[in-house]
């Protein structure tokens, strides 16, 4: 699950300056819809839900015309806040990203020197989140399934606020995972996919194993 508090620091100091204000109710409309409640996607149907998004800045009290609505979702996908999936008879299915996972919009932390691998952020900073991928070889850390830069999170193997942003405690997870996983223990969700036949037996324990890897600190990202 994502921690909203951090997306929407994220979304104040960083891609809220990059939107007007039509794109911004509209873009932390959707993130209601979706990523805090620990979904990618959503249909909306905005054709009434527009009443609920923002007063107009015409006439007074007024919400925003359906086609305001409609352009500013083309401009916010434009902008890569979103992407349009579908339309559906009962809306429009949209796909939520972060600002994380938004090109250009978090600035890149210089390497700092004095840290070492264990103590260097691999969750906030933008180019540290790509090592986390690259080292799974772009596949899910749970289900193995092949990744892309669309169907993956960087994923905390146990949550904050007891979990830290180290590569020992972070992994690339295809959002189903993601969303599934939620509290559950990394073992404990393994045995889930085990028991629905999502994982072979030698998957199985080849995840289990890659786990106590990850632990021990085996599986370091090749710094660039």
């Amino acid at each position: 699950m994502t921690d909203f508090g951090a997306l929407f620091i994220q979304f104040q100091d960083h891609l809220a300056p990059r939107l007007d204000v039509y794109e911004q109710s509209i873009y932390l409309f959707i993130a209601r819809h979706t990523i805090a409640v620990g979904q990618s996607e959503a249909t909306i149907g905005f054709k009434s839900a527009r009443k609920k998004i923002a007063t107009g800045i015409g006439t007074a009290g007024a919400p925003p015309s359906e086609n305001t609505i409609y352009e500013k979702l083309k401009s916010l996908e434009a902008k890569g806040c979103i992407k349009v999936l579908s339309s559906e008879r009962t809306g429009t299915r949209v796909r939520f990203f972060s600002p994380l996972e938004i090109p250009g919009v978090i600035p890149v932390a210089a390497p700092d020197a004095g840290l070492s691998l264990e103590q260097m952020d691999f969750f906030t900073v933008a180019e540290n989140r790509k090592l986390i991928l690259e080292r799974e070889g772009q596949r899910c850390f749970y289900c193995h399934v092949n990744l892309n830069s669309e169907n993956h999170v960087i994923e905390h193997v146990v949550s904050r606020p007891v979990g830290n942003n180290s590569y020992l405690n972070l992994v690339a997870s295809c959002r189903q995972c993601n969303n599934r996983k939620s509290a559950e223990t990394a073992e404990d969700f393994l045995r889930t996919l085990y028991r629905e036949g999502l994982l072979s037996p030698e998957d199985f324990k080849g995840r289990l194993s890659h786990l106590e890897r990850l632990r021990a600190g085996e599986l370091r990202p090749v710094l660039k």
